[in-house]
Order: structure tokens, then C-alpha cells, then sequence
């Protein structure tokens, strides 16, 4: 009997000790999301974009009026970006186009990759980690782990002084590190002069309110009609955009499908084949990025996202066209 409660004992604080832990890393997740909207600093941080790192700077001053950020890429076209609080100005330098995709610049990191992981929350569960130094910075490991195996995970470090995110580790089932988006230095600043939210870059503009691109989005995609039927989704993925204008090279019409849970996205393409040419057949992968095709009454279809091999296949074997006479 007295081993059977000893059992019982431990048991029972181990549970306790999980349950309080969870507390804290939800309590850690949210004082992240403050921090990076209410602190002042600059910093670089990077990331890969296929087989380059793409560098940012970035300039960040919040006060009573709100945000305030200036975006600044080292490497490849010299574009920036000014987020004002949900307004958006997007400049290229002469003799470049402006790119109307509305992608953040960064990723949106820290702070909109925040947002997106507290609307995706319950699909993950949350522990903390091991402590680390990420760019100068004494740094706090935070463990998001997905509860199926539908999508990937994350480490994310963060700054124990400031609860500032100095590092996002994309992760697989295996705890394989697939991609990282990283301070190289970030310095914590009392105020941030005017001069530095200017942009210097003189070129094409273009200004957008995010909060009424993301509505006007998913209204357009739900009032949109289709003839293809997506039989199933991972839990929490809904449907975000859809269009049909874009064109493949040979001139064949393709419609678009955007799925997200808030964090990750699921992109499906449907194209009519005209003339026969080659086309994905199966599984390919890219780095974190997943592709599965495979043809469907006529038409090409292709799936894509950061997601695991499995998710990207088994949504291509749901898929059926439904066209309505």
C-alpha cells in the first residue's frame, strides 16, 4: 500500500509540474507578444529565401500613438517597408516594380509571427526549454510543439531581460532545426529619432491597410466559386484566398487555393493541360517546403506549403473536381 501511494505521489507532482510549466510557457508566450509591440529596438536579423540568406534591418519605436517600423533589406533589391500601426508603404527603387503580393518583408518577424502563433495556439502545446546566448542576448527556449503530425513545430529563444523573440527554429518530427529566422544583433534603444523611421530608398510606392487586405481576402475566397472539391484539410486550416487570373507559360488558365491555420500556409494549384510538358509527379521537397502533384480530370495539381511530406499528399488525395453542368 505505502509503494502504491508513493506512486500515486509522484504521479501526481509530476502532472502538477507539467501543468505549471504549461502555465509558464503560456505566460512567456504572451509577455512576447507585448514586448514586441511596446519595445524600442534595432537590429538585423536573417533568414533563407531558397539557397541565399536574405538580411533585414529593422527599426522599431512604440509610444501612445502605437508602432511605428522601418524594414530595411541589406541584400538583393534595395526595398523597404514602413508599417505604421496597420498601414503598410512598400518602396522599390526607380526602375524597379513594385511586387503587389503583400508578403511581409522578414517574414514579419518577431512581431507578426506572434500574432500568427497566438491565433493557431490550439493546435500546439507550449513548454519551456534550455537556456541559451542568441545575439549577446541571455535567452529563454520556448518549445511549440503541434499536436498532430499535420505540421511542424518550433524553438523559439527568447531575451530573458526583455521577453523580446531573438530566434524562431523551424522544426520536423525528428527535431531537425528545417529553417531559422534570427537576430544577428538587436540593441534594446530608450527612443528612436524620427530620422531613422524615414525611408531613404526614392522609388515606387505602394501604401495598403493590412487588417482590411486580410478581410476583403478571405471574404473574396469564400463568395468565390469552384469546381474543385478539397476533401480534407488539417485540423484548424481554412480557406484564406482563392483566385483563377494567373496564367502558366504556355498561356493555360490556373486556379489558386490558400489554406492557413494562422501560422502556416497550404497552396493548391489546378491547371488544365493543353500540351504535354513536364510536371511534378509526386513528392518533392525544398528546404521546409513540401510539393505533391498528380493529375485530376484533365488538370494538373499541385500542393505546397511548409509543411510535412504526409500533409501535402494525403490533402492531393482529397482533392476531386465537382464541375456542376
Amino acid at each position: 500500500m505505502r509503494a502504491l501511494l508513493h506512486i500515486l505521489l509522484g504521479s501526481f507532482l509530476l502532472l502538477m509540474s507539467l501543468v505549471v510549466q504549461a502555465e509558464n510557457a503560456a505566460t512567456l508566450l504572451e509577455r512576447m507578444g507585448v514586448a514586441a509591440k511596446q519595445l524600442n529596438y534595432e537590429g538585423v536579423f536573417s533568414y533563407p529565401t531558397g539557397k541565399k540568406m536574405q538580411s533585414i534591418k529593422i527599426i522599431h519605436r512604440a509610444n501612445d500613438q502605437g508602432e511605428i517600423e522601418r524594414l530595411i533589406s541589406l541584400n538583393g533589391v534595395a526595398r523597404e517597408v514602413i508599417r505604421n500601426n496597420e498601414i503598410m508603404t512598400c518602396i522599390y527603387p526607380e526602375g524597379k516594380s513594385v511586387q503587389p503580393d503583400h508578403r511581409p518583408l522578414g517574414l514579419g518577424f518577431p512581431s507578426d509571427f506572434l500574432n500568427r502563433l497566438k491565433l493557431a495556439s490550439a493546435n500546439y502545446q507550449f513548454s519551456l526549454g534550455q537556456e541559451e546566448r542568441i545575439a549577446g542576448h541571455n535567452a529563454q527556449e520556448l518549445n511549440v510543439i503541434p499536436v498532430d503530425n499535420y505540421r511542424y513545430g518550433y524553438h523559439l529563444w527568447v531575451d530573458k531581460d526583455t521577453d523580446l523573440l531573438l530566434q524562431s527554429d523551424l522544426v520536423d518530427e525528428q527535431d531537425e532545426v528545417l529553417e531559422t529566422v534570427a537576430f544577428s544583433s538587436v540593441e534594446m534603444r530608450h527612443d528612436i529619432p524620427e530620422a531613422l523611421l524615414q525611408a531613404q530608398v526614392k522609388g515606387n510606392k505602394m501604401t495598403w491597410n493590412r487588417a482590411e487586405h486580410v478581410i476583403a481576402t478571405k471574404t473574396k475566397a469564400n463568395r468565390a466559386h469552384s469546381s474543385w472539391q478539397i476533401d480534407w484539410m488539417p485540423e484548424g486550416f481554412t480557406l484564406v484566398a482563392q483566385q483563377n487570373r494567373l496564367k502558366a507559360k504556355n498561356g493555360a488558365s490556373i486556379e489558386q487555393h490558400v489554406y492557413s491555420d494562422g501560422l502556416n500556409s497550404i497552396s493548391i494549384f489546378m491547371e488544365k493541360i493543353r500540351v504535354q510538358h513536364t510536371h511534378l509527379h509526386g513528392g518533392s521537397k525544398m528546404g521546409a517546403t513540401n510539393a505533391f502533384g498528380t493529375i485530376i480530370n484533365r488538370h494538373f495539381v499541385t500542393i505546397v506549403g511548409e509543411v510535412p511530406e504526409r500533409t501535402v499528399e494525403k490533402v492531393g488525395n482529397s482533392i476531386q473536381y465537382i464541375q456542376y453542368e
